[in-house]
């Protein structure tokens, strides 16, 4: 992987493309931005340039070399990621690192550590590493990958140099997907449907799991819209029966955000109500077109408004401390047409 195959994030790979060739790398580094946007696949491209034996003079790895070649393989010993073990990244795995850390590289010039989900850092892991970041030996580079970076401890962002990045437009994910073996209606939907998340729309378009389960949340909101009232406890279990991992996973971190995926479904459906409503806009569920034209005339403008604000504030009630199936029902309670 070189900084020059990944696809839009400009400015993120100028930054660090320009860090390399001016000689000012930092120590430590901040990404931030939204999941599936970039982050982890631009800390190994920026791993690889640091440690590219033959580097280009853009400031971007050969893609050649044995280093890189290592790295893309995952099995370079002086670039290592780290992965939250449940819900935390540990103190014991920041101590294992800073171990790491009073070692010379190997073969490469610098060590490079990314931390994955930097918001998975506790207090005392967060504290532990604020040491290897006021004094780090010369040849470190940490990279810390955050969606929400105001969960870190402000010594912690003051002593990284921030890098952002940004969602993709429809048509750069358009364009990403153009290199896979899809329809022309297919990659449409997926670019729309990934809301400029270009990670989350290759994992889209690599199985059939994300639009199979986009399929059956926007047909329980069909048939909910068209039945009773106390359908909504039945369309809110089918819901939450989606977003339970698919492996016997217990980490609750990964149950909420399955079902924060499963309510951007949600979300979706009714912003395209709005924006059909309204007249403008870009829709994302493109291939329901009919259905929503079926539907909107049963909304107010004003009701589709408030229903976006219920989901909105009902993703921020799921990662606190309500019980899922419950902010699920109150949800839909919410949701209900102006004519039934």
């Amino acid at each position: 992987m070189k900084l020059a195959d990944v696809r839009a994030q400009d400015a993120a790979v100028r930054a660090l493309r320009s860090s390399i060739a001016r000689s000012s790398v930092a120590h430590a580094y901040l990404f931030t931005g939204p999941r599936n946007c970039g982050k982890t696949t631009t800390a190994l491209a920026f791993a690889s340039a640091l440690n590219c034996a033959d580097p280009t003079p853009e400031g971007d790895a050969c893609g050649r070399c044995m280093s890189c070649l290592r790295i893309q393989a995952g099995n370079d010993a002086d670039v290592q990621a780290i992965s939250p073990e449940k819900d935390q990244t540990t103190i014991d795995q920041m101590r294992e690192m800073i171990r790491s850390l009073s070692f010379a590289p190997l073969s490469g010039k610098y060590r490079v550590y990314i931390v994955e989900q930097a918001d998975t850092l506790n207090p005392s892991s967060e504290n532990c590493i604020l040491k290897v970041l006021e004094e780090p030996p010369p040849y470190a580079v940490l990279i810390l990958l955050s969606s929400n970076p105001n969960s870190l401890l402000p010594t912690i962002r003051s002593r990284c140099r921030v890098v952002r990045f940004s969602r993709a437009s429809t048509s750069q994910t358009e364009e990403v997907l153009r290199s896979l073996s899809l329809s022309d209606d297919e990659r449409r939907v997926m670019a729309a449907c990934s809301q400029g998340l270009v990670g989350k729309a290759i994992g889209a378009a690599s199985g059939t799991e994300f639009m199979e389960e986009r399929q059956a949340v926007l047909q329980a909101l069909r048939a909910w819209a068209n039945g009773p009232a106390v359908m909504g406890l039945q369309t809110a279990e089918t819901i939450r029966k989606l977003a339970d991992p698919k492996k016997n996973d217990p980490d609750e971190r990964t149950r909420i955000r399955r079902l924060t995926e499963m309510l951007d479904h949600v979300l979706s459906w009714y912003s395209d109500l709005l924006s059909v409503k309204v007249g403008g806009g870009q829709r994302i569920n493109v291939d329901y077109n009919d259905d929503l034209a079926d539907q909107v005339g049963r909304y107010s403008t004003r009701r589709l408004r408030r229903a976006i604000r219920s989901i909105m504030d009902t993703r921020r009630y799921l990662e606190g401390n309500i019980t899922p199936q419950l902010a699920l029902e109150n949800l839909f309670f919410e949701l209900r047409p102006d004519s039934t």
